[in-house]
């Protein structure tokens, strides 16, 4: 199981929520996981868990990037890249390879996101909070 922990936090309660929001669908997928370790068939709810992740990330991205524009975010280029990049990551896994390889194909799936997740906010996300606190984006 995968947990938000303190140091990510942005002091950005709307932020902050949507990224704990998205740890806990990756944590689904860490708990799908070790459900198949015991054998079990866990194809169906993981492409369910890549279409929420997908769902939730469109719109928390969405969120950020009307801010950035909003307040004229110095960064927003370079950042909304990274969101864009992200989404085009997540469209193009492969349900054939989840399907013939549950556990080998959910580990590097949960490996990337985790790894991304944590890397853009303590890195890109960081960037805004000063500007976003400033103009009380709460």
């Amino acid at each position: 199981m995968i947990q938000w922990e303190k140091q990510y936090e942005l002091g950005i309660k709307s932020i902050d929520d949507q990224h704990r929001r998205l740890i806990e669908i990756t944590s689904d997928l860490s708990v799908l996981l070790t459900e198949a370790a015991y054998g079990e068939d866990i194809y169906d709810r993981m492409v369910e868990i890549i279409q929420a992740l997908t769902n939730y990330t469109v719109y928390h991205f969405k969120f950020e990037e009307e801010l950035f524009e909003k307040l004229n975010f110095e960064f927003k280029e370079k950042h909304i890249l990274e969101h864009n990049n992200l989404i085009a990551e997540i469209e193009k896994l492969d349900l054939r390879a989840v399907d013939e390889d549950q556990i080998t194909y959910g580990k590097k799936i949960l490996k990337f996101l985790i790894t991304w997740v944590f890397k853009h906010i303590s890195g890109s996300d960081v960037l805004y909070r000063d500007l976003f606190i400033e103009n009380g984006i709460a």
